[in-house]
């Protein structure tokens, strides 16, 4: 009785541990990325605006891939600069310049998508909009860790 009790408590960890690992899998979840948020809901889009709402945003996310890791790579390496025994404030000012103009970089390419989003929908749909408008970010189903709902 006691093994059957055992194994029977075995299973059952072994059976929340899976359970665990498969809910945070990558998939098709809520997550950063391209998408059309929660803003965008009260526009009353077509299909036909959606379709090419996402394709202008995933085609900005991909072109921005290399620009995010790079800035990543420079944060990475400001903290360093950082870090070390004695600060050089020549290279930590440089640093910050070039992230500086990745950031920039960005932001230029964020109010380019949000104009190309803007000159797809009509008047009283952009009326709609809220101030920040649409763009890049959380809130809609893109690739990501999550629960898949």
């Amino acid at each position: 009785m006691r093994k059957t009790m055992v194994a029977i408590g075995v299973v059952g960890i072994m059976a929340l541990t899976a359970a665990t690992a498969f809910a945070w899998g990558p998939g098709m979840g809520r997550g950063f990325g391209p998408g059309v948020g929660p803003g965008m809901a009260g526009a009353n889009l077509s299909a036909e605006q959606v379709a090419q709402i996402q394709k202008i945003q995933g085609d900005r996310y991909a072109e921005l891939a290399p620009v995010r890791t790079e800035l990543v790579t420079k944060r990475t390496e400001l903290r360093n600069l950082f870090r070390e025994p004695t600060l050089d404030q020549a290279k930590i000012a440089a640093k910050q310049k070039e992230l500086t103009a990745l950031q920039a970089q960005m932001q230029e390419k964020a109010l380019a998508t949000r104009t190309a989003v803007a000159e797809i929908l009509t008047p009283e749909q952009r009326a709609q909009m809220p101030a920040y408008g649409p763009g890049m970010g959380r809130g809609g189903k893109g690739m990501g860790f999550g629960p898949r709902w």
